[in-house]
């Protein structure tokens, strides 16, 4: 039986008396060793709180107060990262929009539902739990639907893309290759017929898309992970520069423990500062990520990354001068 189990059946075990039970006692019902039964015991106690304690006295194992909800077998021993990635997962499935792909993931997401509820149990811890994904933009159905069936019909898919740097529409012919949900916005990464060359189209740009007749065209395994899996974010191209960001001791604190890239490089320094080394070939979402940390952060290289985050932060300074 699975640690999962065991948690759960030593858990009722207590919770259906108040009388303290013996080492020889939970190992009869349970099944269990002695030193299984105290590392069940010494897991729930540390790791999910559950108050139980040994009556030297009596000799036994007694729960001294139930949590709130009994049913929830507090939440069955799960790690704190599968917790985190059930919720994670559903949260992110309930953000499909109505329609045929969302059709398509109702069984998925009924035994998701249902593991969650095994876990969190029916009282109202649910209710105190919220995952919210901030800007997230408003995909049509439809074309996330035509995006998602391209991709796994493995056709061409033909649409109109507006860009927003450009503010114009284009029609675009691009073949499908992979479908990023990043920073709470869904991307699409494809072959553009049109540029011959890999690009990455925001979902929620596209328009009129319609599947085409022709296969995809598949680029070779190596391109596409040098293309999509080099750069710095969501932009295509092999990282072909490496940006060196020094954070002081305040900024440290956060930006160690955060994966900015695959290939990040983390030199601890001597005043609680950081420097890491990070793989990129283009600029926007890097310097729009360093900006976020204001005075905390300097660019010290490469010059031409040391420029544009000095030009912007010249810029955002000059807004402020002269006003009260």
């Amino acid at each position: 039986m699975a640690r999962f189990e065991k948690l759960q059946e030593i858990f009722s075990i207590f919770c259906r008396t108040r009388e303290p039970l013996s080492l020889a006692a939970l190992c009869a019902e349970t099944g269990a060793s002695p030193a299984t039964v105290k590392r069940l015991i010494g897991f729930l106690r540390d790791q999910r709180g559950v108050d139980i304690r040994y009556d030297r006295e009596q000799g036994g194992y007694r729960l001294e107060r139930s949590p709130d909800d009994p049913n929830a077998a507090v939440l069955l021993g799960l790690s704190g990262r599968e917790i985190s990635a059930l919720l994670e997962v559903e949260a992110l499935l309930e953000q499909i929009p109505p329609g045929f792909v969302r059709d398509e993931t109702q069984s998925v997401r009924s035994r998701l539902g249902k593991v969650r509820r095994q876990a969190f149990g029916k009282g109202d811890l649910t209710e105190r739990i919220r995952l919210r994904m901030s800007q997230l933009r408003n995909t049509s159905a439809d074309a996330f639907a035509t995006v998602l069936s391209a991709l796994r019909a493995r056709k061409r898919l033909q649409f109109v893309y507006r860009s927003r740097s450009r503010d114009e529409e284009k029609t675009r012919s691009a073949s499908p290759l992979r479908l990023t949900f990043y920073r709470s916005n869904w991307y699409l990464a494809g072959w553009c017929h049109e540029r011959e060359e890999m690009r990455v189209f925001s979902v929620d740009r596209i328009s009129m898309p319609r599947c085409l007749a022709e296969t995809v065209y598949d680029p070779p395994a190596d391109l596409i992970a040098a293309e999509l899996d080099t750069g710095y974010g969501i932009f295509t191209g092999k990282a072909d520069k490496v940006a060196v960001l020094r954070f002081n001791e305040l900024a440290a604190r956060w930006v160690a423990e955060e994966e900015w890239h695959p290939g990040v490089k983390s030199e601890p320094q001597q005043d609680g500062g950081v420097i890491l080394r990070i793989p990129y070939k283009h600029e926007p979402e890097l310097v729009m990520d360093i900006l976020r940390h204001g005075s905390n952060v300097e660019v010290l290289g490469p010059a031409s990354l040391r420029a544009t985050v000095g030009a912007a932060l010249a810029t955002a300074a000059a807004q402020y001068k002269g006003r009260s």
